[in-house]
């Protein structure tokens, strides 16, 4: 896989998108589920051995991490089969009016926040922009319009900002780690700030170092109705992803849609 992975730069092995996309079909990214049972079945094995070879348990270890490494290169593949060159290569016709989805944005920030729990030691440590770019890079590859990060909107630099292929702008976020309550209220603020009257789909994306996540999250919950502009809590598309009214700050009558969502990261900066 580490090799296939390499040779995606190698134009005479593999001369389209296409052509390197599908030669995944069939291989380890297709068979997760059936690895998972293989390790399932071993460990059963091992558990029932009145005395189980500590290599027998570094096997299943070894293998099982094997196995998560393989998660964010299927998320890759499928994020790649979303973009217009390949299904411009595959002979699909593209709309030609084309339109980022704002479920769809919220969804590639959902999947790039649950790798950052799933695999902790590759982003033990990564700051802000670290993180934030890696999420461009999602977006960039599952979306139809322009991700870019530390955008001039209005009257700052938004972390996160999506354009469509009109201009506009399809989507504005912001990140930040978890410092509290006055930080979280002045991300909310922030981001608010940064909002054209045409600018009405948002997030704020938390990295949580915290250990105690759940108390985090009530805290979110808590502090969220605190602030002025506050209208009202819409739905929960997850225990960590909420989704808000807010009052936007030019006009009171014109509502923002916040998404909040957070992630657990402990030991995180």
């Amino acid at each position: 896989m580490a090799s296939r992975l390499i040779e995606f730069n190698h134009a005479g092995t593999f001369p389209t998108l296409k052509s390197y996309v599908d030669s995944f079909s069939g291989g380890w990214i297709d068979q997760i589920e059936i690895l998972n049972n293989q390790s399932n079945q071993a460990k059963t094995i091992a558990a029932s051995l009145a005395n189980q070879p500590w290599a027998m348990g570094q096997m299943i270890a070894l293998f099982d991490e094997q196995i998560n490494l393989l998660q964010p290169i299927k998320q890759t593949i499928e994020a790649l089969k979303q973009t217009n060159i390949y299904k411009w290569e595959s002979g699909v016709q593209s709309n030609t009016i084309q339109t980022t989805e704002y479920p769809k944005i919220l969804s590639c920030i959902h999947s790039s926040g649950k790798m950052f729990e799933r695999l902790p030691s590759t982003y033990y440590q990564k700051d802000e922009e670290s993180l934030r770019d890696h999420i461009l890079v999602t977006l960039g590859a599952a979306i139809q319009g322009s991700p870019t990060g530390e955008t001039f909107n209005k009257r700052g630099k938004t972390d996160i900002l999506v354009r469509d292929t009109a201009g506009g702008n399809e989507f504005v976020g912001e990140c930040k780690f978890w410092r509290g309550r006055e930080v979280y209220l002045g991300t909310i603020s922030q981001l608010l700030g940064y909002l054209s009257w045409r600018d009405t789909k948002t997030a704020v994306i938390i990295f949580v170092p915290n250990l105690d996540f759940g108390a985090v999250i009530s805290k979110i919950k808590q502090y969220t109705a605190e602030h002025p502009n506050f209208i009202r809590l819409v739905s929960e598309s997850d225990n960590s992803w909420l989704n808000y009214e807010f009052r936007m700050n030019d006009d009171p009558s014109r509502v923002v849609t916040v998404a909040v969502m957070a992630y657990h990261m402990p030991g995180s900066v």
